[in-house]
């Protein structure tokens, strides 16, 4: 049964199942029947899932309760009127392919004084295209509302889907739109009062293995890199070289004659130096302009907190504090430490 699951999955997904997988699925294989179907749902599952997702949100709670309410939820989005209103293309009035894939999480929120039944359901679509029509359709026409979650699959990067994160993602018991948002907003989903919720893997902004450690792919894809709009306030983002091309023709690049060549940075890539969205903000001080080198940003990040610290030292700051000495050294001590928790 086992040799027969791995050769469904190479054949599903077009890669190895991984061999940790065995420890997990060897009970499951020998207990009862409804083990096994857990285990074909959730291959299959992670195998029809796309990059271009749609989370419905404000979908009434009477609609998800019980399980027969939510068969209900599910009956009528197969209706026809369903299919018209959401479904097509208002400007050519032809039809849009329906989701190929739906997948929903049911969970108890207990963050409230009384815990509440909760419902995450999220529609995959065939197409960036077929996306863009369809919440555009719900968000004008409908009783709920479309949020684009797709960029918290996709390598910040690359651009790369990530499978298995987006499959984490949707598992996950808590509100994903909110989740979303403290992503968009912080850098990391630090939950309601700010203690670590959710998975690792899926509480930080999308970076898959291939360019976390790597400045030559960081630089690489600087040009594609997902950019946030309205400084995390709304869900808009950009991931376009003109977009970031405009940006880097807006504001001037640094000036490089005056960094050492011989600094070396602390850290291996452009990315740790910051939460990730300051990479693209150039209003930010850890702003990578278009136009430098992943080590070229690197030594002038480098050489930019040392002129910091440079100037906290000098002479002339001392001069102002002449009767009271011991402030200038609270001011500095203040100053490393901010620094100091900053990285």
């Amino acid at each position: 049964m086992y040799q027969l699951l791995c050769q469904i999955f190479i054949s599903i997904t077009g890669k190895n199942l991984p061999e940790e997988a065995f420890d997990v699925l060897w009970p499951l294989l020998q207990g009862s029947r409804k083990g096994r179907e857990d285990i074909y749902l959730g291959i299959t599952d992670y195998s029809r899932q796309t990059p271009h997702q749609i989370l419905l949100g404000s979908i009434p709670c009477q609609f998800y309760q019980t399980w027969e309410q939510f068969l209900e939820l599910k009956k009528k989005m197969r209706t026809k009127q369903w299919k018209n209103r959401y479904y097509r293309d208002s400007a050519s009035r032809l039809f849009v392919s329906a989701p190929v894939w739906e997948s929903k999480t049911i969970w108890i929120d207990r963050t409230y004084d009384n815990p509440m039944t909760r419902l995450n359901y999220i529609l995959y679509m065939k197409s960036e295209r077929d996306k863009q029509i369809v919440l555009r359709n719900i968000n004008q026409y409908g009783d709920i509302r479309g949020v684009d979650i797709s960029w918290m699959s996709c390598c910040v990067f690359c651009g790369d889907f990530m499978r298995l994160r987006s499959y984490s993602f949707k598992n996950e018991k808590l509100d994903i739109e909110k989740a979303c948002k403290q992503v968009n907003r912080h850098g990391y989903n630090y939950g309601e009062k700010f203690d670590k919720i959710g998975r690792r893997n899926t509480s930080g902004l999308p970076l898959c293995s291939l360019c976390k450690d790597s400045k030559d792919r960081q630089e690489k894809y600087r040009m594609n890199m997902l950019s946030r709009g309205d400084w995390g306030e709304s869900l808009y983002h950009e991931r376009d070289e003109q977009y970031h091309r405009n940006i880097g023709d807006m504001y001037p690049k640094p000036d490089m004659s005056e960094v050492s060549g011989d600094i070396k940075p602390i850290w291996k890539t452009p990315y740790e130096y910051c939460n990730g969205w300051e990479l693209t903000d150039p209003l930010s001080e850890w702003f990578w302009h278009p136009d430098l080198t992943a080590d070229e940003y690197m030594r002038w990040i480098e050489h930019t907190k040392l002129s910091d610290l440079e100037d906290l030292l000098d002479d002339d700051l001392y001069d102002q504090f002449e009767e009271n000495p011991e402030y200038v050294v609270e001011d500095v001590i203040e100053y490393i430490i901010q620094k100091l928790e900053e990285e």
